[in-house]
């Protein structure tokens, strides 16, 4: 076992917190005789690196302290409907592999649960130990256990303990939580939410959900319920009411268009196997479809309404867009910043800045990764 502080020291250099031996001392309140220690025992064991820092001045440029990426490796998953990311990150948190695989729409848990499997075998880089695992599963988590307790759109999926199951195969400690949680501490470590006291980060894929950032900390709420925003009544068109998820997530966009194409409506977008694909509705925004703009106006408009109320409650700094829509910007997230300042009131509280995340469609899947290095700890061995 080691002292709480080589956890710490780890942390402070993971964050950027600190860098060198000095502002580790002052920043943990410990006497720089003592933190000399530590760090020399960090270093001697692998996990950290000395390096001359970059600098503009003449002299003698400092030494700084870094993680050692050679030191380990870890693992995120991200699970939606369709798909499966798998990134692999190294003990210094830069990305080493990653792949995606396809759910079919006839698996069930078991084959989904073995498609995972495959998966984390596929990004693993076999000259570095595996410190831990992250998987961020769509839907209610019990974090205590590790269990994903259920997700309509796989078969079978319910009360899927993911922790002892991956734990008992690879050996190493599990970590499990929704998937919109992980990207906003993948936003949080690499992204728009760095450095950030508050954020919201929004996810739109087969569903809509939100992961919230207080003081630099995930939200949960005492049931694991904050941001499952998906169900909130919203009032779509003509006064109708239904939920956010049916009125504006990606999938309902899509059902919602192959609906109106068999029904006639004018439009250059075409029905593939019935069905309207990601690629086909990209095409179409790239001729200036009006159906398809019209389509994703409306559901701009009702994503925004929805931000703003939760702007008023949570009064966050940013709020960042996940999804393969954050990446249409004319069509779809200029509708929502317009939605977003039409519909905020003139009130003391300022309109936060509504952005895309820039992290691309493994997010999620970094974000478990970074989960995971966030929750190891210094109790095991990571050279014999």
């Amino acid at each position: 076992m080691v002292s709480r502080i080589d956890t710490d020291v780890l942390r402070q250099i993971q964050t950027g917190s600190a860098r060198s031996r000095a502002q580790l001392a002052k920043r943990l309140e410990v006497s720089p005789s003592t933190m000399g220690n530590h760090v020399d025992d960090l270093l001697e064991r692998g996990l950290l690196r000395e390096c001359v820092a970059e600098t503009s001045t003449s002299g003698r440029p400092p030494k700084v302290l870094e993680l050692n990426p050679e030191a380990g490796q870890f693992v995120g998953i991200d699970l939606d409907a369709r798909e499966i990311f798998a990134a692999c990150v190294d003990f210094a948190q830069r990305r080493l592999r990653d792949r995606v695989l396809t759910i079919q729409r006839k698996d069930r848990a078991e084959d989904v649960l073995r498609k995972i499997e495959s998966a984390i075998e596929d990004v693993l880089d076999e000259h570095r130990p595996l410190l831990g695992i992250g998987i961020a599963s769509p839907g209610a988590i019990d974090i205590s256990s590790g269990t994903s307790l259920h997700y309509q759109y796989i078969r079978d999926w319910k009360n899927i303990p993911l922790a002892r199951r991956f734990g008992e195969r690879f050996g190493v400690p599990i970590q499990v939580e929704n998937n919109v949680r992980t990207m906003a501490l993948a936003e949080q470590a690499f992204g728009k939410a760095k450095h950030l006291d508050s954020a919201i980060c929004v996810g739109n894929r087969t569903g809509i959900s939100a992961g919230i950032l207080i003081h630099g900390e995930l939200f949960r709420g005492p049931d694991g319920l904050a941001g499952e925003i998906g169900n909130w009544p919203v009032q779509f068109s003509k006064g109708k009411g239904t939920t956010l998820e049916k009125a504006a997530s990606l999938r309902s966009l899509l059902m919602k268009l192959a609906k109106r194409i068999r029904e006639g409506e004018p439009t250059s977008l075409k029905l593939y196997r019935n069905r309207v694909t990601w690629e086909g509705l990209v095409e179409a925004i790239e001729r200036d479809d009006r159906l398809v703009l019209k389509v994703l106006s409306e559901a701009a408009e009702t994503l925004g309404k929805t931000l703003v109320q939760m702007s008023l409650l949570l009064n966050p700094k940013r709020i960042i867009v996940c999804g393969p829509l954050a990446e249409i910007e004319d069509a779809f997230m200029t509708p929502l910043q317009e939605s977003l300042k039409e519909h905020f009131p003139q009130v003391n509280a300022s309109l936060p800045d509504v952005c895309g995340s820039e992290l691309g469609p493994f997010v999620g899947a970094l974000g478990a990764g970074a989960m995971a290095a966030r929750h190891w700890t210094l109790d095991r061995e990571v050279f014999p």
